[in-house]
């Protein structure tokens, strides 16, 4: 009976953790929404939306059974298609979750991070073309990472490396699947009109939102009601808040104004810089690993945004998810403690440099497999249906062209 309550109670949390990251996507929409132009609020707001319409039915399709059935290192089978074997009373192999339960969970992680790319190709990217983009792109590039990274056959699982909540698998693979989708797509006509960031308390309020819910994708991620729970949620806390006041220190040193943006960018990568280390790590560690990263992150931003004109990545999502994700993958081979989580080796903190070693492979791996994987796809369909919406309707705003509705009446 104790071992009932014990897989309800933990499933039930598991279950919140997956509201917590539909939530979310939410965040995401408005975060993303409140930098762009009043033209193309809707459309840029749809694109993070629309994910959690899509990928849910593909990840009930295919998409699961991709990920977690079969033998297969970078790529799973279609044996779990369409969620048939899976029974009601089903617990995930080696933990006390319902199968459900964990569905759901990966579910909204596979939905969140296509609509984080959605940042890189604002107010000039098809949405029809999107739709397409999103569902190979999942089924190609996020599958291959999720099942290579945790799937007990992946390739990068019994190589021994460690991804804590989706930091590769989510975050380098969106960041650098993002430069792809910008460098394809070319610079936004519109660049110079100087009509973006319409609406910065939206951002604001996106920004708390995708906070808050980050402290379901982090700590659902160990899937149990634990100890190791609570130390990612407190890891969650401290890393942020350290790469927020490493951001505004650099400002303050470099003269610079302390903007309400800066603040939000900084806030988003140290999210992602401790994700995938948030259940792996002291609450030391996690401080560092939110000032190390936000500080290079920082440095890159600046010479990042003289580029803007041949790489528009449009809401900087290279250097807000890619590069912290691929700092704070990399630096779970420097901070790991296995005094904090027995299921992880130590790092390079505590005497073992072989962890850093594997955790460098699988990182640089997976950003370069993504990068090339999402250019790939996306000349493609370049070539085929086209990306790039008409010159006309970019300057005019993508609400009434690809949508039919504005945002504002005036």
């Amino acid at each position: 009976m104790a071992t009932d309550h014990l897989i309800f109670a933990n499933s039930l949390w598991v279950a919140l953790s997956a509201m917590l990251v539909l939530l979310m996507n939410f965040g995401l929409a408005f975060f993303y929404t409140g930098l762009v132009s009043g033209r193309n609020a809707l459309n840029t707001i749809k694109m993070s939306i629309i994910t959690l319409g899509v990928i849910p039915i593909v990840w009930w399709a295919i998409g699961y059974s991709l990920v977690f059935s079969g033998s297969g290192k970078f790529l799973g089978s279609f044996d779990l298609a369409f969620l048939l074997p899976i029974k009601i009373n089903d617990v995930v192999s080696g933990t006390k979750v319902l199968t459900l339960s964990f569905i759901c969970f990966q579910a909204m992680f596979a939905s969140i991070a296509p609509a984080i790319i959605s940042g890189s190709g604002v107010e000039r990217l098809k949405f029809r073309t999107y739709l397409i983009f999103i569902v190979l792109w999942v089924l190609l590039v996020y599958c291959t990472l999720a099942h290579s990274v945790w799937d007990s056959h992946g390739w990068a699982f019994n190589f021994g490396a460690f991804d804590f909540a989706g930091g590769v698998v989510v975050h380098v693979s969106a960041g650098f699947s993002g430069l792809a989708l910008a460098m394809v797509l070319k610079p936004r006509k519109s660049g110079d009109r100087g009509d973006g960031k319409h609406n910065l308390p939206l951002m604001v309020l996106g920004c708390g939102m995708l906070w808050f819910g980050w402290f379901g994708f982090n700590a659902g991620s160990a899937l149990e009601i634990s100890p190791i729970t609570i130390q990612a949620i407190a890891n969650t806390l401290f890393a942020t808040s350290a790469a927020m006041v490493a951001w505004v220190l650099c400002d303050s040193f470099l003269g610079k104004a302390r903007t309400v943006t800066g603040i939000c960018n900084s806030l988003i990568i140290g999210l992602v810089a401790i994700t995938p280390s948030a259940g792996y790590v002291s609450i030391i560690s996690a401080i560092a690993i939110g000032v190390v990263s936000s500080l290079l992150s920082y440095i890159l931003t600046i010479y990042y945004n003289r580029l803007k004109h041949k790489v528009d990545d449009s809401l900087d999502v290279f250097t807000c998810h890619g590069v912290p994700g691929f700092l704070g993958g990399i630096m779970v081979g420097i901070f790991a403690s296995h005094d904090v989580n027995p299921a992880i080796p130590s790092g390079v903190l505590y005497g073992n440099w072989n962890l850093l070693y594997k955790q460098c492979v699988v990182t640089i791996l997976s950003a370069a497999f993504s990068f090339i994987a999402t250019y790939i796809i996306l000349v493609i369909l370049n070539k085929t249906i086209g990306i790039r919406v008409r010159e006309e309707d970019e300057l005019g705003g993508l609400d009434m062209s690809e949508h039919g509705e504005r945002a504002y009446n005036s």
